[in-house]
């Protein structure tokens, strides 16, 4: 009852004394309970260190104890907010942790871990001192369950090379900028990258329609910019060009307002914005930040990344009515998007075309680099009210409570500049990822009669993009289900592009020797690894494993093709084997059917099997056994050939270091040599 007269009691006081009182009461609790143990899962566990702090969400501050042992990181809050008494995380789910900003003081941490249910899961929690900050992080990461793989390779040089998309760059550097999701004040910032909200179409291989990237969004518009200088120079010291952000948590759910209401009403004592001054049309919105005196927010990620639920008023909510009599509905699109799916793909699209990789670094230098502040600043026009700066003030060394108070809303309220994480230009992209290579087939399950139909009727080829996948050189391409490229290389790595989403989709280390080629049967599940070891590798696309390695060879293996469900490999000791590989079962490494030998080692291969047709049947060849339409020529010398038992019609041509070509044809359940030509003065790259 005590505690309830004290907070009735401060609920009457004005804010400052109120907001003191409540401190009071709050370290006065804080003082007198500790963790409870009975929460700890296992006995065993040893105490690391306990400390108070808060859990941070979007506008909500919790306050509680924070328990660290040998196994798992416990937070205890004081009241009963939280779905849970008591949050568990086991030290060996932790997947990534940050320290953080808070309130331009660096006393947070946020960690992402695994949840009980598999799903990504996060905690953001801010300690009373930094030294409590850095003594939680250095006693967790020192923690032997604590197994964090840390990614070797830069995140800059993956995204100039077009490993990493704009997208996935961006949020990783609002992330190392202390910009979080799980805080309004501090949420990632994304650079508006279409000027053209106007036209029906939207022509993205024009350089009118983009955003000019090397200017901070207050100085797009020149005459808006000479009058803001113009005002600059009647101000006293600390002088500023832009008196807002453009990031606030009232920014933030301007944008997201229809997704998460709830926030808006906690930011605003239960009211929503005037139903004029609502999110309530792009073209609009550009306008505004374009030409007002006080509008120069930049956007959210949500703008980049399906479904753009943030645009339609799904959960039905009164808004209010417009000075036009017009109810507060979804938001308003340009022209040129039939629906938020399409408005979000095609910004999406923006972002990832090659203007825009080409002129990122302009905006990263200033939202996070060497023209965030100083000289630079200055010459860049890209100065801000100082107080939204790191450093401007020290909050903790402050006796007033009533101008700390204020500082802190301040600081809270009106946007802070990202931590300065680069003090060098950054480099420039090398490449995009290209927006449309392949475009999606018609109709599932086409015979590859019609595939070469499609490319018989092409007439010219357009060089669509250029990328640089990888640190060491492309030893193979393949196309895997008409939409991915899966590419290998000498760095042993098989990285995996989606044509459709315009991102690397997924990037696997083989554990092996440097790949030499790359096989993707149709239909199949599988993708096929040539090695440089002798062996061939199998990696299940839906499993994401490799099966048993298969000792195919005594030298490194060159090449790989297959037809039919068979695999034909290629190797530098002079040998081509032929092995039984079906689309479902994948590759039989208990040995192979038929082995080849040539004379010189092996540097290209090609196979030709149909197991439903015999050599005397259609399938484009006459009786004589060649090819009606004129096959490339074959050498070899006779191998001995081992009894496959196969009873349909084959070819296998493979080509040498030498210069030669070798064609075998197989009839009868045997391969036998058909052809021998001395083809070239160098090297066969290859046959088909």
């Amino acid at each position: 009852l005590s505690q309830v007269q004290q907070l009735h009691r401060a609920s009457s006081l004005p804010p400052v004394e109120q907001n003191g009182m409540l401190a009071v009461i709050v370290y006065s609790r804080q003082s007198r309970s500790s963790f409870d143990t009975s929460w700890i899962d296992n006995l065993q566990e040893k105490i690391i260190m306990e400390t108070v702090g808060n859990k941070i969400s979007p506008l909500v501050l919790n306050p509680g104890r924070i328990l660290l042992t040998s196994k798992r990181l416990y937070f205890q809050a004081y009241n009963n907010l939280e779905t849970e008494p008591v949050i568990k995380i086991k030290l060996s789910n932790i997947k990534r942790i940050f320290r953080r900003r808070y309130l331009l003081r660096p006393q947070g941490l946020e960690i992402e871990y695994e949840g009980s249910k598999g799903t990504a899961s996060h905690i953001y929690l801010s300690l009373t001192k930094p030294e409590d900050r850095d003594s939680l992080y250095n006693k967790i990461t020192q923690q032997d369950n604590f197994q964090v793989n840390h990614d070797e390779e830069s995140m800059t040089l993956k995204w100039q090379h077009g490993i990493l998309s704009n997208y996935d760059y961006l949020i990783y550097l609002n992330s190392l900028a202390d910009r979080s999701f799980n805080d309004l004040t501090q949420y990632p910032v994304f650079p508006w990258v279409i000027q053209d909200y106007t036209s029906t179409s939207l022509d993205l291989d024009s350089e009118k329609t983009y955003r000019d990237l090397t200017k901070p969004i207050g100085a797009i518009n020149k005459e808006r910019l000479e009058f803001l200088k113009c005002r600059r120079d009647d101000l006293p010291e600390e002088k500023y060009l832009y008196g807002s952000h453009y990031s606030t948590p009232g920014f933030v759910l301007y944008y997201l307002v229809r997704k998460v209401p709830e926030y808006m009403l906690c930011l605003q004592n239960g009211r929503f914005d005037h139903p004029d001054r609502m999110f309530n049309s792009i073209p609009q919105t550009w306008i505004n930040v374009t030409t007002h005196l006080s509008d120069f927010k930049e956007l959210v990620p949500e703008f980049y990344q399906q479904p753009g639920d943030f645009l339609t008023n799904s959960l039905g909510i009164d808004f209010g009515i417009r000075q036009d009599n017009r109810k507060v509905g979804d938001v308003l699109l340009p022209p040129w998007a039939s629906s938020p799916e399409d408005f979000v793909s095609k910004l999406r699209q923006a972002l990832e075309s090659d203007y825009v990789s080409k002129n990122l670094h302009h905006w990263i230098d200033l939202i996070f680099g060497y023209k965030q502040r100083g000289e630079h600043a200055e010459t860049a026009d890209n100065v801000f009210y100082p107080l939204c700066y790191e450093g401007s003030v020290d909050l903790d060394s402050i006796p007033d409570l009533e101008e700390r108070y204020g500082l802190e809303v301040q600081i809270s309220e009106f946007g802070q500049i990202p931590k300065q994480i680069l003090k060098r230009p950054h480099p420039q992209r090398y490449t995009s990822l290209p927006r449309n290579l392949v475009s999606e087939m018609s109709a599932a399950g086409k015979s590859e009669d019609n595939r070469m139909n499609q490319w018989i009727s092409v007439k010219s080829l357009v060089r669509e993009s250029d990328h640089q996948s990888h640190k060491e050189p492309v030893s193979a391409l393949a196309i895997y289900q008409d939409h991915m490229v899966v590419s290998v290389s000498q760095d042993s790595q098989l990285k995996l592009y989606n044509l459709r989403t315009c991102s690397v989709e997924r990037s696997v280390h083989t554990k092996t020797m440097s790949i030499s080629s790359i096989i993707c049967p149709h239909k199949s599940n599988s993708i096929l690894l040539g090695c440089w070891d002798s062996t061939i590798l199998s990696y299940n696309m839906y499993t994401a494993m490799f099966a048993p390695t298969v000792p195919a060879h005594s030298d490194a293996v060159s090449c790989l093709a297959w037809s039919g469900g068979r695999l034909a490999s290629g190797a530098w000791d002079g040998r081509i084997r032929v092995w039984l590989c079906d689309k479902g079962e994948g590759l039989d490494g208990s040995g192979a059917l038929y082995e080849l030998s040539l004379g010189s080692a092996v540097t290209c291969v090609d196979i030709l099997y149909d197991e439903n047709l015999t050599c005397n049947e259609g399938n484009g060849l006459d009786e004589s056994g060649c090819s009606s339409a004129n096959t490339s020529t074959t050498l070899a010398d006779d191998g001995d050939l081992d009894e496959g038992g196969d009873v349909g019609c084959g070819w296998v041509a493979g080509g040498t270091r030498d210069g030669e070509v070798y064609i075998w044809r197989l009839e009868g359940g045997r391969f036998s040599l058909s052809q021998q030509i001395p083809a070239h003065r160098r090297q066969v790259n290859c046959v088909l």
